[in-house]
């Protein structure tokens, strides 16, 4: 549980953002969120059209970057960069709740 927020993050849950220039529709959203999601460890995977990118959050313990990238890439899409994304705390967690009535 994260200890800030409590919203259910752990220590080994990492969230990184993959650019992946080649997306240009939904079959191509799906190819990638089908190809990642299938990795061991993988918790989600959610893509923005938009500015190419897919926030990745998996279990490090599990799988690594390295071995996403090699997954998307291995669908016929390139990943240009990798980038650690900000971890959203949630504001609906009992342990958030409790540290912010208490401050």
């Amino acid at each position: 549980m994260c200890k800030d927020c409590g919203c259910g993050s752990t220590g080994h849950a990492h969230q990184q953002v993959f650019n992946v220039p080649g997306m240009m529709c939904s079959n191509c959203e799906n190819t990638v969120k089908t190809a990642v999601l299938g990795l061991p460890g993988v918790m989600a995977a959610d893509v923005d059209l938009k500015s190419k990118d897919v926030t990745i959050s998996y279990d490090s313990n599990k799988v690594n970057a390295d071995a996403i990238k090699e997954a998307i890439d291995a669908t016929g899409f390139e990943v240009a960069s990798v980038s650690e994304a900000t971890h959203a705390h949630e504001k609906g967690g009992l342990m958030g709740t409790l540290k912010r009535m208490f401050k």
